[in-house]
């Protein structure tokens, strides 16, 4: 599974992880990182991983979760671009004038908009990686180096 520019496949809604690291997820198409098709829908164990993006084992298929499904789509249309781009409608003059705004404050409010977007698009990317970072490492890496400790000790 890859991307390039957002353009191939990702895992999207991941559940929340056991304490084995494992979650469940679907594998989807994307085009601008905007989901396109589902395709399948694992049982996923995260790995630890350097660097950005997240590494994991496929455990087991299962049948697509239509409510997930849904949710992501909700979620990829509607909600993301409204959280990215809210602010663009208010950089048109004639909204703006509408409004009554004050016009000494309109191009402050620009900067601020491209601004928002950059961050937005930059928190998003970090929570995507996030969510499928295994919650504790150690359960998996540092499992072998306890056991290694205590046999010391």
């Amino acid at each position: 599974m890859s991307t390039i520019n957002g353009i191939g496949t990702t895992l999207l809604g991941i559940s929340t992880q056991n304490e084995r690291n494992e979650a469940t997820a679907t594998r989807w198409f994307t085009f601008f990182y905007l989901p396109i098709a589902p395709l399948r829908r694992y049982t996923v164990c995260f790995l630890p991983h350097k660097g950005s993006g997240f590494s994991f084992q496929i455990l087991s298929e299962g049948s697509l979760n239509w409510r997930e499904v849904v949710l992501t789509y909700v979620s990829g249309w509607l909600l993301m671009p409204l959280l990215l781009f809210w602010p663009f409608p208010l950089m048109v003059p004639e909204v703006w004038q509408s409004l009554n705004l004050p016009q000494i404050l309109s191009i402050p409010f620009m900067v601020f908009a491209f601004l928002w977007v950059i961050i937005a698009l930059w928190k998003l990317a970090d929570w995507h990686e996030y969510r499928a970072r295994p919650f504790n490492p150690k359960n998996l890496s540092g499992k072998a180096t306890e056991e290694k400790e205590n046999s010391e000790k």
